[in-house]
């Protein structure tokens, strides 16, 4: 014999089909849809308000960081079915290959920063820096300012 309930059913606590409850809320009673609340309240938002929302730096950070906590929970609830894909497998091995990359590139860069560094207070740190890579770049130096002193006493008498 099978039992159908309408609209109700006994192993629920009574609770309707029309308004169900998710099971998170059913096991800690207390607990309040703040959730839903917010996205109720934004969707009957108008445009004139959400654009003066979008310009408040409080609730911008607020919401970025809500909205990281919720992708944080739906890749922890989905990450054994994504390790499986081999289309999200091939992705993320290609994002830890420029990942990668660029990490060498910057540390590259500073390592050359550094030598450059070294190498201009060793052997040129009579210069300017802005002098330094002049020399580095092959550009000329200015004149040396005795030679322009004396331009100026000829040019005084």
């Amino acid at each position: 014999m099978n039992n159908f309930f309408l609209n109700q059913d006994p192993l629920l606590n009574q609770q309707t089909y029309d308004n169900p409850t998710p099971i998170m809320f059913q096991q800690m009673p207390n607990a309040k849809d703040c959730i839903g609340e917010l996205d109720r309240t934004l969707k009957g938002l108008s445009p004139a308000v959400l654009a003066k929302l979008s310009e408040n730096t409080m609730f911008n950070r607020l919401n970025s960081s809500f909205q990281t906590i919720v992708q944080q929970e739906l890749l922890s609830l989905v990450r054994n079915k994504l390790n499986l894909n081999s289309d999200v497998v091939n992705n993320v091995n290609e994002q830890l290959r420029i990942i990668d990359e660029i990490k060498k590139n910057v540390e590259s860069e500073k390592e050359e920063s550094l030598n450059e560094m070294n190498d201009y207070m060793k052997n040129y740190s009579h210069l300017t820096f802005d002098e330094y890579k002049k020399i580095k770049n092959g550009k000329p130096l200015k004149e040396p300012r005795k030679e322009k002193s004396k331009n100026y006493e000829k040019r005084r008498n």
